[in-house]
């Protein structure tokens, strides 16, 4: 139970995401809060009663298909996939920082730089992962936990030195500074980036099935993981927030800069380059968590002919190379991409489009629960959102409507201190890039061909390789 508290933990928790949530200042605490009880416990309750009931390899494409169809399945799956290709680029912006602090933090500032780096880590991410997990498990483990709740702690132990030492806070911090002033709904769509900071639990749902007593172990996980999770972003979103001005917030390199100014009014900053590489190290451990789960869904979605057969093809320990391939080349265009717009902009609306996305796959998500309550009630489930099919209704439900509202209020561009984009840019941009990236499966389901199904190749060598196919 306690290893799937932590597994749930390091999943969620990244750096990446601290100064963009502690440019909320004090009401941060209020808005995690409320996220947790409409967003991540209902995704913890649903992901478990579906990866408890339906335990096999596809993850999310299995429990929609099962639900709402094959068509259905590949859209939420593609989302899934999407939206993990389009954050990419935001969390290796940090790696890329991250090495820069290690010899000259201005390096993080040029283009070049940060291209080189955000390539040669996710290529890095990708190489390990052709091994399998049993392979990269370790390495990842030990990178996401030394490089991210380190950093974090330490960060927050620097924070309460420098109130303790009767420094100034950047915030305001006082009872009242709790409640958020909202004047216009730009002010409150900029909140909505903690969407994308609350996700993942559904990648672990494949260990669920391994847990004891699992309607009680899981449901303690999932409290655990939760108070784990706010703890941890909470503090160390508002040791960013107290340390550095909000106007001065650098979204890839916050967390750094934390370290920065703290370790100098201590007087040991050669701390700092060692910092970098903790925290290089857990992005680099983040990032491989997620190289490998989504795309083994999509082979799964490739077994059952919906994409080309190449794409079934495996590493010898069983990793989808060459789906593991595609994204790799499709990560280092949009990073090439990225080169030619402002980072913090880039780094806020690919934020935004990512939670979209994977808004639209949770939504189906929680859609699928509640149908296979009805059509699947006889399958055995180790277990079960609590309270029958008003329990399902009401939690599933109410993740539901925060998705459907989510989606809707980001087409509106935020109106905050560090973040201001014209909504003549920004709506269309993220309306053409969610339209763009739902369309895109349906046309790729019509054009299936049934013979590219697993069952329907030919056996021998022609069935190994594919490609060689005639057409």
């Amino acid at each position: 139970m306690f290893v799937l508290a932590m597994m749930n933990t390091a999943v969620v928790v990244g750096l990446e995401g601290l100064p963009e949530v502690g440019s909320f200042g004090l009401p941060l605490v209020l808005y995690y809060l409320i996220f947790t009880l409409i967003y991540f416990m209902p995704v913890g309750l649903v992901a478990a009663e579906l990866g408890a009931g339906w335990p096999g390899s596809g993850g999310v494409y299995q429990w929609v298909k099962e639900a709402l169809g094959e068509r259905v399945a590949f859209v939420a799956i593609w989302c899934q996939w999407v939206q993990i290709l389009v954050w990419y680029p935001t969390v290796l912006a940090v790696c890329a920082v991250s090495v820069a602090y290690l010899f000259d933090p201005d390096l993080g500032e040029q283009g070049g730089f940060i291209l080189a780096v955000s390539l040669a880590v996710f290529w890095f991410a990708t190489l390990s992962n052709f091994r399998g997990l049993r392979t990269s498990g370790l390495l990842t483990t030990v990178f996401l936990y030394g490089g991210t709740f380190v950093p974090v702690l330490l960060a927050i132990g620097l924070a309460g030195w420098w109130l303790g030492s009767g420094r100034e806070s950047a915030i305001v911090l006082n009872a009242g500074a709790f409640i958020p002033e909202i004047g216009s709904v730009g002010d409150f769509v900029g909140i909505l980036a903690i969407f994308s900071f609350l996700s993942g639990l559904e990648v672990n749902a494949v260990h669920f099935k391994q847990v004891r007593g699992p309607q009680r172990s899981i449901a303690l996980s999932l409290l655990i993981s939760g108070v784990l999770v706010l703890a941890v972003s909470v503090l160390g979103a508002l040791s960013v927030a107290v340390l550095v001005p909000v106007g001065e917030i650098d979204l890839a390199a916050g967390t750094l800069q934390v370290f920065d100014r703290a370790l100098g009014e201590l007087g040991v900053s050669w701390l700092l380059p060692f910092i970098a590489f903790l925290a290089l190290a857990g992005m680099v451990g983040h990032i491989m968590v997620w190289v490998i789960g989504p795309t083994e869904s999509l082979r799964v979605a490739a077994d059952d002919g919906l994409i080309p057969p190449v794409f079934q093809r495996v590493t010898a320990s069983g990793a989808p190379r060459n789906v593991m391939l595609m994204q790799a080349v499709a990560v280092s265009l949009i990073s090439f991409m990225a080169l030619a717009i402002d980072l913090n902009q880039v780094f806020y609306i690919l934020t935004i489009v990512s939670a979209q996305i994977y808004l639209v796959m949770y939504a189906l998500m929680f859609v699928s629960v509640i149908v296979l309550r009805y059509t699947h009630a006889g399958v055995e489930r180790a277990f079960r959102i609590p309270g029958g099919l008003a329990g399902v209704w009401g939690v599933a439900g109410l993740g539901c409507l925060a998705c459907v509202v989510g989606i809707g209020l980001m087409f509106i561009p935020p109106n905050t201190i560090d973040m201001r984009i014209q909504s003549s840019l920004f709506t269309p941009l993220v309306g053409l890039s969610l339209a763009g990236i739902l369309v895109v499966p349906l046309l790729l389901y019509r054009l299936r061909d049934p013979g590219w199904a697993r069952s329907a190749l030919p056996t021998g060598e022609e069935a190994k390789t594919p490609w060689k196919r005639g057409d």
